[in-house]
């Protein structure tokens, strides 16, 4: 009870700035300011009379001025006839740890914070995005119906031109007219692809199982018109396997890719369509689809092939191969909605016909 140190250890005479051996047999008033030995002593009279442990966190102020915490457990000490003869106390130096706590906590909130931000960014975004979605279907709307409006005028116009006045007109003014009709049928059917690429980007499209022998049979069906009119042949390997998708995606997907393989041959050369499709799964087992549309075409150089994919380009000028510079990009953009990839192979030399292909993830064979 007079509060001599009777065991210590070199942390505690590195607390007190002194060799072990000067602390030991010193009690707390040679060691410690006065205002700490008062209630020092005063804890440990109490430890001793009511038999408790107690464990507390203090800092502790070493000799040297540095400030550390200690986790300390202090408890009585019994003699070998079990009767109480002083505390023993135990401190463990948390100083790190608790300052590692309170870095987690300001890196907590830091990221709790950023997080705030970031959803309240996505959400702001979401919110101009749904906006613009609303602007591009009141554009598309004012599209689809006000300007087509005066498209089919100028048609309906310039044909009853051709057939009702066609022995007054001379053979300049008819070939006028006939420029008028096939500009303002060009642009009907550019419109029509604008229109179809917008609706693909915002669209809601549901995904599940689908039959690609039927979407395929579907999509060449659409085109026969167009193939007996070209002597074209196109060849489907049956059966394909099931794709994971949405079925009037990959229906107008598959149609404007055979559409684009038809149509890119060289002057003279019937069109040659393959359609066949390959199972393949990576390391990790994830298992997909690869459709092919390969044609005899005219061939796509390698610094072009990324290019095709894009809205407007076009690699060939309208006299030679008419189209909207639309119809690849459909493809692309239907593609990449329903979570698969497209792309194309081709003749280095730009020859020889091309094999495009798509992927998605595999699927069930259902209609």
């Amino acid at each position: 009870g007079a509060g001599r140190y009777l065991l210590a250890n070199l942390t505690v005479g590195r607390i007190f700035g002194r060799p072990v051996a000067e602390v030991l047999g010193r009690d707390d008033t040679a060691l410690l300011p006065p205002h700490i030995v008062g209630p020092l002593r005063e804890n440990d009279r109490h430890i001793m009379a009511s038999g408790e442990t107690q464990v507390y966190e203090e800092a502790v102020t070493l000799a040297s001025g540095e400030v550390r915490t200690y986790q300390t457990t202090k408890s009585p000490y019994r003699d070998h006839s079990g009767r109480i003869v002083g505390v023993i106390g135990v401190g463990r130096d948390i100083t790190e740890h608790l300052r590692a706590e309170q870095e987690v906590r300001r890196l907590n909130a830091s990221l709790e914070r950023r997080v705030a931000e970031r959803t309240r960014d996505l959400e702001q975004a979401n919110a101009a995005l749904r906006e613009a979605n609303q602007s591009l279907g009141d554009f598309s709307h004012v599209v689809a119906h006000d300007l087509r409006a005066p498209l089919r005028a100028m048609q309906g116009f310039g044909q009853a031109l051709t057939e009702d006045y066609a022995g007054a007109l001379e053979p300049e003014a008819q070939e006028y007219v006939a420029r008028i009709v096939g500009a303002a049928d060009r642009m009907d059917t550019l419109i029509a692809d604008l229109l179809a690429y917008s609706r693909l980007s915002r669209a809601d499209l549901p995904l599940a199982p689908v039959d690609l022998s039927g979407v395929v049979d579907e999509a060449v069906s659409g085109l026969e018109s167009e193939v007996r009119a070209r002597g074209a042949e196109v060849v489907v390997e049956h059966p394909l396997p099931g794709v994971h998708g949405h079925r009037g995606t990959l229906v107008q997907v598959v149609t404007n890719l055979v559409a684009n393989a038809l149509k890119f041959v060289a002057k003279g050369v019937p069109p040659r369509v393959r359609i066949r499709a390959e199972a393949r799964e990576d390391a990790g087992g994830h298992a997909d689809v690869r459709l092919w549309v390969e044609d005899n075409g005219i061939g796509i150089a390698p610094e072009h092939r990324e290019r095709i994919f894009r809205v407007f380009e076009r690699l060939h000028g309208i006299e030679a191969y008419p189209g909207t510079g639309i119809g690849l990009a459909i493809v692309h953009k239907g593609v990449e909605r329903l979570g698969g990839r497209a792309g194309v192979e081709s003749r280095e030399d730009g020859g020889g016909g091309s094999r495009f292909w798509i992927e998605l993830p595999r699927g069930e064979n259902k209609t």
